[in-house]
């Protein structure tokens, strides 16, 4: 999602990136694999797939631990199995 000066959307990117519960972290790879509160470096996957595939890694599972994580829409932020 790309928001102009004011806060509003100007385009939407649907796409999916993996949260956590509470919806204020997100895994990125930049600089290196971890949560941020930057959703602008949020790693994006095509598809649900994919992000459970990058989820799955053994490093990955090593940052995310006891979180509890949830694959969202990169335009709503909704969880992928929320009806929107």
């Amino acid at each position: 999602m790309i928001l102009d000066l004011k806060g509003n959307t100007v385009t939407t990117v649907h796409k999916i990136c993996i949260s956590n519960y509470k919806k204020d972290k997100f895994l990125t790879t930049m600089p290196s694999l971890q949560w941020t509160d930057n959703f602008s470096l949020a790693c994006c996957f095509e598809n649900e797939q994919e992000a459970f595939e990058f989820s799955e890694n053994e490093n990955v599972q090593k940052i995310i631990g006891d979180e509890l994580e949830l694959y969202i829409w990169t335009d709503t932020r909704q969880s992928i199995y929320e009806d929107i």
